[in-house]
């Protein structure tokens, strides 16, 4: 009944649908349980080390996997069931959580456990999120499809939100083995729940490949579809750029938010976190009602243009108001601007190979982000945070006006007009 009422909303219609309302709640607490793991651990590694470099090689093992482990996850995405396949890795990553936990309860968590630990986690996670969108694309119809993706979106990004509201009502030093291990154990709180979530849905899903076909076949097709589809693979890049100039700011955030706006503990990072899943959760709900290809066009357009601005503008923020209004634009934007894009990969995009599809654009975008965070860490220890970010915001801006101006497709998607895919 509730969610009945709740779908006849235009901005939640996908939750009319039971089983995307147990896929929604599996990511919100998924998410809220990753970002409470992450951000703790980033700032004890700068406080026990005092290196923002090293908070990027602990960023980079975390994303790293969804360079390596995206493939695979897509392929098994397509052979598997994937609600069985989304539990196992939820599953998995809550047990590494709780080993961190056990390990900073004892006293004798070391940054390397932190960084192996984020690697194995970040393992499960990017083949979780294959599975994920690809159930999701099977749980909802095509014509709620944007409004299921923009929520998801919403939470995966606002779930930043419960984790570091949780930080910030406690205001205990994380860069203290107890602390650190109390916010590891709201974690696997977040973990299970999450877990229980997806173990209620219902829905069968699995791709249409024949389980017959070779790992390496299996990819090769996926990414063939890609590079053969002009629409799937303008995207593909446009995402590529999207993340690596304006979206990998997590490793130098930390070392930003103590250098730059003077926060002497976690309390100020978090804020700048939770402004960034404030703005996600406003900007992916105020497009999750939007149906018209055009306003689609036009949200594109001005999320892009937004996203290479805000960080340009966080650059030049020396106290926490202006920082504060920047993150949360940057939240706003950015996070839409990847749901809409998800969304018209997913579109263009036929279930066959829907999960190795799904897995290269998460590839593209985390493996991407994984080195860009090992840079920017450590060109943050001599340049400093501000300029990586202002500089990074320009160079983006460049290059998605000149996509924008010229490239065919985009052009076609920012009028509203239907895009022809080929035949593969």
């Amino acid at each position: 009944m509730i969610g009945r009422e709740l779908g006849s909303i235009p901005h939640l219609a996908a939750f009319r649908y039971k089983d995307y309302r147990f896929t929604w709640a599996a990511n919100a607490l998924g998410g809220a349980s990753t970002w409470t793991f992450l951000i703790a651990s980033q700032w004890y590694v700068l406080a026990e080390s005092d290196s923002s470099g090293l908070v990027g090689l602990f960023t980079f093992a975390s994303m790293l996997p969804f360079l390596l482990a995206s493939p695979l996850g897509g392929i098994f995405s397509d052979r598997m069931e994937r609600k069985r396949l989304t539990a196992i890795t939820t599953g998995g990553t809550l047990v590494v959580i709780v080993v961190a936990a056990i390990l900073a309860i004892a006293d004798i968590l070391q940054l390397w456990h932190l960084c192996i630990l984020a690697f194995i986690s970040g393992s499960f996670r990017a083949t979780q999120e294959t599975s994920l969108v690809s159930l999701v694309t099977n749980i909802v119809p095509k014509k709620d499809l944007l409004n299921a993706i923009t929520l998801n979106a919403a939470i995966r990004h606002g779930s930043r939100v419960i984790g570091m509201s949780i930080l910030l009502s406690t205001r205990l030093p994380v860069a203290e083995g107890f602390s650190t291990a109390q916010f590891f154990c709201a974690s696997a709180l977040f973990g299970m729940g999450s877990l229980a979530a997806i173990l209620l849905v219902s829905t069968r899903s699995i791709g249409e490949e024949a389980p017959t076909t070779g790992l390496t076949k299996g990819m090769i097709e996926g990414l063939k579809f890609i590079y053969t589809n002009r629409p799937v693979g303008i995207f593909i890049v446009l995402v590529a750029f999207h993340c690596s100039l304006v979206m990998s700011f997590d490793s130098i955030l930390p070392v930003f938010s103590r250098d730059t706006i003077g926060s002497g503990d976690a309390s100020l990072l978090a804020l700048l976190v939770l402004s960034f899943g404030s703005g996600s959760v406003v900007g992916t709900f105020l497009i999750s009602g939007i149906g018209n290809e055009k306003g689609k066009g036009f949200l594109l357009v001005a999320t892009g243009l937004i996203s290479a601005i805000s960080p340009i503008g966080l650059g030049f923020s020396s106290a926490l108001a202006p920082a504060f209004i920047f993150k949360f634009l940057m939240g706003a934007s950015q996070s839409t601007f990847m749901a809409l894009t998800m969304t018209f990969v997913q579109v263009f995009t036929p279930d066959r190979v829907r999960g190795r599809v799904s897995s290269l654009y998460i590839l593209h975008a985390g493996g991407i982000m994984a080195f860009a965070n090992l840079g920017y860490g450590n060109l943050a220890d001599l340049f400093g945070a501000p300029k990586i970010l202002i500089v990074t915001g320009v160079i983006f801006l460049g290059v998605f006006v000149a996509l924008s101006s010229t490239d065919p497709v985009l052009r076609d998607v920012y009028r509203g007009k239907n895009v022809q895919l080929s035949v593969v």
